[in-house]
């Protein structure tokens, strides 16, 4: 069954099939933990059950942050064959028209996650990302810069909204965070009194996540699989599920 909508409000029709979610992990700086939060959720989706894409939309280089030997055996289509390191399909395009792209390649997917460039280096392409996304993840450190740093990312969400063909569920993901410091739970506090949907996980500070670029990941069993149930169960809940 397919669900015939208008591309990211442009008026151009385009056929997504039903149970297809596109999420964008986005934030307004660099040294986020994006990319880091991209990948892993990626494999937790994927090891969950789902078949999964990965778009490198952000223009950093995509062989220093996943490695470049993960790119052995990437195709002139730009997906991954069976040499390659991930176990899903991984597309590299930094694009200012993702939100007309991305329609009709996701459809052949269940979930597309989406890392996108920091949206005050590359406005175009997260701004893009944002417009045909359903879920956006937002990793947060319980830092007072961090949460500050939301009110633009929110400014930048309302600008797109009457450029969406829908509602976008947005979602913070604690990252980076300290066992038993006083630090995480005054941040998802802060961020709850300020009305932004704060997910139950906490990704922890650990160097399986930082030292992680360019090796291979399994999510069982981690914070992030954990993670990616509860942004699955939250885009079923909300309707984002297309």
């Amino acid at each position: 069954m397919a669900l015939v909508g208008v591309c990211g409000g442009t008026g151009v029709p385009y056929s997504r099939t039903v149970g297809v979610m596109i999420w964008t992990v986005t934030n307004l700086k660099p040294g986020t933990a994006k990319t880091t939060s991209a990948v892993w959720l990626a494999h937790a989706v994927h090891e969950a059950g789902r078949r999964t894409l990965l778009i490198d939309a952000d223009p950093g280089g995509a062989h220093s942050k996943y490695g470049a030997e993960a790119f052995d055996g990437l195709g002139s289509a730009g997906r991954w064959d069976d040499r390659a390191r991930f176990p899903f399909d991984l597309i590299s395009n930094p694009s200012r028209d993702l939100h007309k792209i991305l329609p009709r390649v996701a459809a052949d997917y269940e979930v597309t996650v989406i890392d996108s460039p920091p949206i005050e280096d590359h406005q175009g392409i997260a701004v893009s990302a944002l417009r045909v996304a359903d879920v956006a993840v937002i990793p947060v450190a319980p830092t007072t810069a961090e949460v500050d740093r939301m009110a633009p990312v929110l400014a930048v969400l309302a600008d797109i909204e009457p450029l969406r063909a829908g509602p976008l569920t947005v979602c913070v993901l604690l990252n980076r965070t300290v066992a038993n410091a006083s630090s995480t739970g005054d941040a998802a506090g802060e961020l709850t009194k300020r009305g932004h949907r704060v997910l139950p996980t906490r990704i922890p500070r650990l160097e399986l996540y930082a030292q992680s670029h360019g090796a291979p990941v399994v999510a069982e069993d981690t914070a992030y699989a954990a993670a990616a149930a509860e942004i699955l169960a939250l885009a079923d809940a909300s309707g984002a599920t297309r």
